[in-house]
């Protein structure tokens, strides 16, 4: 069997490597993260222009326990640890975060302090939404502020439901350790 010969159509190459679209490593992570997953890419483009984007190497700090909240953050490339500290005890880890997770989203709704630390667990690329971002594109874009409010409410939401949840758990666990203890 003979092998055809590619044919190439110059014209049509060109235009076809002008539909692609060609986005950014921060447009992607915004798409993917759920409080931006339902913006259009006019709209993802508009936020991109907001954020900033930062390396960490592993074991810096991206925030620590009781810093002000200033902001979320989404990872791009990378690992981060948040981490409780307990007095007199080493610090807990709650949870492992990867590539396309975003956390510290309560921050862009206020400024109170932080309530865990972010450390990264390898060198990572993050990029950081900041309340001011926020607020300004609120100013000048309302019903795309509106949009990722609305987003951010439903995000958490979800999560004060999960923690809900879980703390039901957790105190049916603790009252059958206390009926245990005083059957003793």
């Amino acid at each position: 069997m003979i092998d055809k010969p590619k044919i190439s159509y110059p014209l049509f190459e060109s235009f076809k490597d002008k539909l692609k679209p060609n986005r950014s490593q921060a447009q992607l992570a915004l798409s993917q993260a759920t409080v931006f997953s339902r913006l259009s890419w006019r709209e993802i483009k508009v936020v991109e222009h907001a954020v900033h984007i930062r390396n960490y190497i592993a074991k810096e700090p991206i925030f620590e326990q009781d810093d002000p909240g200033s902001g979320m953050y989404i990872i791009i490339e990378g690992c981060v640890g948040i981490f409780l500290d307990i007095p007199q005890k080493e610090p807990r880890q709650l949870s492992k975060l990867n590539e396309g997770d975003f956390f510290g989203e309560i921050a862009l709704l206020d400024s109170s302090s932080r309530t865990a630390a972010a450390i990264a667990l390898d060198n990572c690329t993050i990029i950081g939404f900041y309340r001011p971002d926020l607020m300004e594109i609120l100013k000048t874009k309302p019903a795309l502020g509106n949009k990722i409010l609305l987003a951010l409410s439903e995000v958490l939401a979800t999560r004060l439901r999960s923690t809900n949840s879980e703390l039901v758990k957790v105190s049916g666990r603790l009252e059958e350790l206390i009926e245990a203890g005083d059957h003793e």
